[in-house]
């Protein structure tokens, strides 16, 4: 199975792109999901928006998973050198690419070859990461471009997007981008200012101006797009940074109470050994001789 295998869609997490995708497909729709995995994505579509689900896949043990979850087809399939016309008697409403687009050589190509299965009236709906995120623009300052397992610099990923170049790369392929949507990740202004200060700068007003744009705030950008001319895109709305440092500080806390009893857990379990209680009543004798 891929390292993806495990990955699930949090219908809760409104800061979640998986989440905000199967809020973005119409009901009843006829979707491709387009490297699938496991088929977590579809079946939460097919739950939630009662979709019929097709799937292609890379990973042929990911792929027989989302055939058990329902999907209507699975094709195994490396997306650089698929052969679009293999779905020829297929129509789709959406076409998804959650989190794909980034890993192909040519993902111009792979858009143009989806467009061919859309109907008239259907989109493609992709999640890309963002390579401006000001994780990554601080992490160059500081002369770093860390690979990753997961994440922004996930070690799989063959193009870096920006807001910019993805906007183009849809132009290019003649598809209108109609709807333009975001995840946040804000990191902490009192550790941006101590990594810049490492390295011999100091953040200005118009420092801060930048690092509060949607630019550097969005950490995947969610496009909705189809034929029809879109209208002008509207600004993202940005969630307030103390609302999502709130988030952050609450779900640290409750991994940290959670660590906190897992840790009182063994605590108890060790205490209740008869040989700690034997070496424990050792060492306290011990204690009381030295101290007659």
């Amino acid at each position: 199975m891929s390292k993806y295998a495990e990955q699930s869609v949090v219908l809760e997490d409104r800061n979640s792109s998986t989440a905000m995708i199967v809020g973005l497909v119409p009901m009843s729709a006829r979707v491709l999901d387009v490297g699938c995995s496991t088929g977590y994505l579809g079946e939460a579509l097919k739950r939630e928006r009662l979709a019929r689900v097709w799937g292609i896949e890379l990973d042929e043990s990911d792929a027989e998973k989302a055939r058990q979850r329902g999907f209507e087809q699975v094709i195994t399939a490396d997306l650089d050198t698929f052969a679009w016309e293999a779905l020829d008697r297929y129509e789709f409403d959406v076409v998804v690419f959650a989190d794909v687009l980034e890993h192909l050589k040519r993902p111009g190509d792979a858009i143009r070859g989806a467009m061919r299965r859309l109907t008239p009236e259907g989109h493609v709906i992709a999640s890309i990461p963002n390579i401006a995120h000001l994780s990554i623009r601080v992490e160059l300052m500081e002369g770093g471009f860390a690979y990753e397992n997961l994440g922004l610099l996930d070690d799989t990923h063959l193009k870096y997007f920006t807001k910019k170049t993805i906007e183009d790369m849809f132009q290019a392929t003649g598809l209108s981008i109609q709807q333009l949507e975001a995840t946040f990740y804000d990191l902490p202004e009192d550790r941006v200012t101590e990594r810049l200060r490492a390295v011999g700068l100091e953040p200005t007003p118009q420092f801060w101006e930048y690092a509060n744009s949607d630019e550097a705030r969005a950490y995947q950008y969610i496009v909705v797009a189809g034929r029809d001319p879109g209208k002008l895109l509207q600004p993202i709305p940005l969630r307030e940074k103390a609302v999502m440092e709130h988030a952050r500080l609450t779900s640290e806390l409750a991994s940290a109470a959670a660590e906190v009893a897992r840790l009182r857990a063994r605590i108890d379990r060790i205490e209740r050994m008869p040989l700690y209680r034997m070496a424990r009543s050792v060492r306290n004798a011990l204690r009381g001789g030295r101290n007659a």
